[in-house]
């Protein structure tokens, strides 16, 4: 005799709430998906996050639910609002991540999304992460790492760890310390220390040169190394020193504009 397998109450209760849940979930999944697409994107995330609450299984919608806060999101705003858009994206990338660590793009998206909240030892120990995960993208992590910690203003350990880079990365990256370098002493130098400057100069002149070893033809390079001359004659107390380092960006300048000169094309002579 066929017997008959009978649920609890609440057990029956239960399953079609489960299944009302999950579908009502893909409604609001599909709301927020639309409202996206028409650049709504409050709307959008108070969808998706209606969607996940009510089905904490849909993992794959904190990927548009992190893309719809960081839309919102405005680097450089500290109204409370705008960072807690910041917050919403790096949780949801970071929980997207989780069951779906392949995804490149949402990464990066992380990644940037710490950098411009200035989250960045959050955002290195992300990358220290990836690069225990996958060690076959260890060089392009890396490099990763050493532009964060440029960006930090972090550029002694930056300038140390861009010594393990090869090749053309290591002279774009050396070039971009030593950028920083300039520019932190021409535009803070009021509120560094004469022993500060002179260490930022020293550090950004050694990571440019670092780069013209590597590409003798840097153009960029060239300019920079002369404006660091400049920066490290405006320091010399001895005067004949000040006017050999001030002879010595000049140099450099005019290698510079020689270089851009020779690698301009030729031009047509005039029809007479």
């Amino acid at each position: 005799m066929q017997r008959t397998l009978i649920l609890p109450v609440a057990a029956l209760l239960l399953l079609p709430a489960l299944g009302c849940g999950k579908i009502a979930a893909r409604a609001d999944l599909k709301k927020g998906n639309s409202y996206y697409q028409q650049e709504q994107y409050s709307k959008a995330l108070d969808a998706y996050q209606a969607g996940l609450e009510r089905d904490p299984d849909a993992t794959f919608a904190w990927r548009s639910l992190g893309l719809s806060a960081l839309a919102l999101y405005r680097p450089g705003d500290d109204n409370p609002k705008n960072v807690s858009y910041a917050t919403t994206a790096i949780d949801a990338f970071e929980k997207y991540l989780a069951d779906y660590p392949d995804d490149e793009k949402v990464s990066d998206y992380l990644m940037s999304t710490y950098v411009n909240a200035k989250k960045y030892d959050d955002a290195l120990a992300f990358i220290d992460r990836r690069i225990q995960e996958k060690p076959a993208e260890a060089t392009k992590l890396q490099r990763a790492k050493v532009n964060i910690m440029t960006q930090a203003g972090r550029l002694d350990q930056a300038f140390k760890l861009a010594d393990g880079l090869q090749g053309q990365e290591k002279a774009q990256t050396l070039y971009s310390i030593g950028v920083s370098a300039w520019d932190k002493v021409f535009h803070q130098g009021e509120t560094l220390d004469y022993d500060g400057r002179s260490k930022l100069v020293d550090m950004g002149m050694d990571a440019i040169k670092k780069a013209l070893d590597i590409k003798p033809d840097y153009f960029e390079a060239m300019v920079y190394y002369g404006l660091l001359y400049r920066q490290k004659a405006a320091l010399e107390t001895d005067p004949a020193k000040r006017l050999e380092d001030e002879q010595i960006a000049s140099d450099w300048q005019q290698k510079a504009i020689a270089l851009r000169k020779k690698s301009e094309p030729a031009k047509a002579p005039a029809n007479t």
